[in-house]
């Protein structure tokens, strides 16, 4: 219950940010504001502030500003504060104000994350391959200590605390003796490339929707093979997956003191076209760091730009492969089970989730369908290059059409959710069957 409230509140301060942002760009405007509304449907508390009323409805899965003369089929007297009064440039940065608010609110939410310190999670600082290349350099279940006088406690330190292009002082643990090795031909990249941290076949985390959570896998399963190919290490078994060419895989899974077998379909990555079930690694270590001002203000920006980057990539592959969306069109009910493994790790991660909820917000808006932000301004753009608005009667029939899309995208996200819930459910009723029965 807890976590639905908090996720409930989080989303109304996403809506109140983006409909401030249009109320502030119509208010520079002198566009006068008839209805103010954190959500949709009836309304439960209302008071009214000059010409405004400000209200908070019933469904809380968005909201809305009503302008003067927003609808292109109402009569209102044509006013200086009406907004259909105003020049396409200036309805357009009043359509734009919105999205551009959750980007702003999204940058410092990035920003402050690093500013309070952020949670990591990693590998132990254990040697779990090694390619030829560097056979003479370290050896498998070697432990770095130190890497250039700089104690490390993950994985992610040795990459960080390695010079490129420079020697590197390595303090190296091996058969409970410790060596101190000197060597120049090791950059960064090479402990993600060439030596790889010992990483056991066990799952961290499930990604809600995906193949793994419809098939019931939990955190913490163990993956012993695949296929009925016993897989050492999270790699092996990464590649087994990725390399088979069967339409389904079948998993042995550790869970506990049971051991069984679970068929799965996997599914294509949309970016690299790769196959995945939708799992992630066990991290054992985890700690915090905190940066100064201009070190949260760098990585804050850099991560709220490759945020942006990565959702457009992924929207573009989705538009030109249609068939990838069902399995990566997710509802309230996914983001709710995302926002859940999120509570547990902290206030920067929970920071950060609401950080990235605001830009999806973002681009979501920004789309060119009629009745969302990004259609008001491709008509507002329209009438620029034209001169002349488009006909009403064009206008309210794209409209109709923009909310019959959406209404279909958001019933089709709710069959999503609720089908992957169900195959969840079912799958989990199988094993605790099978368990009962003895196998």
């Amino acid at each position: 219950m807890f976590n639905i409230i908090g996720a409930l509140v989080a989303l109304g301060i996403l809506v109140t940010v983006h409909e401030m942002g249009h109320f502030i760009a119509a208010r520079i405007f002198n566009v006068e504001i008839e209805k103010f509304s954190i959500g949709f449907g009836p309304k439960l508390l209302a008071f009214t502030k000059g010409k405004t009323e400000y209200r908070l409805s019933l469904i809380p899965l968005g909201g809305y500003l009503k302008m003067k003369g927003e609808n292109p089929d109402e009569e209102v007297e044509d006013t200086e504060n009406s907004f259909k009064t105003k020049t396409w440039w200036q309805r357009a940065i009043i359509a734009f104000a919105g999205p551009l608010a959750n980007f702003i609110l999204a940058l410092f939410i990035f920003i402050l994350t690093f500013a309070i310190g952020k949670h990591f999670e990693d590998q132990l600082p254990i040697i779990g391959e090694v390619s030829a290349n560097y056979a003479e350099f370290v050896q498998v279940n070697d432990t770095i200590i130190q890497v250039n006088d700089n104690d490390v406690n993950g994985w992610i330190q040795i990459i960080q605390y390695t010079k490129d292009n420079e020697e590197n002082t390595f303090l190296i643990e091996r058969n409970d003796e410790q060596i101190l090795i000197t060597n120049n031909q090791v950059e960064p990249k090479t402990w993600v490339t060439e030596i790889l941290p010992y990483v056991p076949a066990v799952i961290g985390e499930v990604a809600p929707g995906m193949a793994a959570y419809k098939a019931g896998l939990m955190d913490n399963d163990e993956i012993l093979s695949v296929d009925g190919k016993d897989v050492k290490n999270w790699f092996e078994m990464r590649n087994a997956i990725i390399s088979n060419e069967n339409e389904s895989i079948t998993l042995t899974i550790k869970r506990g003191d049971d051991i069984f077998e679970k068929s799965i379909i996997p599914e294509e990555n949309i970016l690299d076209n790769k196959r995945i079930i939708g799992i992630t690694q066990y991290m054992p270590v985890k700690y915090i760091e905190k940066y100064s001002l201009l070190e949260s203000v760098k990585y804050g920006t850099i991560g709220t730009i490759n945020f942006v980057y990565l959702n457009y990539a992924m929207l573009y592959k989705l538009i030109a492969n249609p068939s990838a969306i069902k399995d990566n069109l997710g509802g309230p009910v996914m983001i709710y089970a995302m926002s859940s493994q999120t509570v547990d790790k902290g206030l920067d991660n929970i920071l950060s989730f609401m950080a990235a909820i605001s830009i999806i917000l973002m681009i979501m808006n920004l789309l060119p369908i009629p009745i969302l932000d990004g259609g008001h301004i491709f008509f507002c753009f329209i009438e620029g290059i034209r001169k002349k608005p488009l006909n009403i009667k064009i206008q309210i029939a794209l409209q109709n059409i923009g909310l019959f899309i959406l209404v279909f995208l958001m019933v089709f996200a709710f069959w999503n959710d609720f089908s992957r819930l169900f195959s969840r459910s079912n799958s989990i009723k199988e094993h605790k069957v099978q368990i009962e029965n003895g196998g």
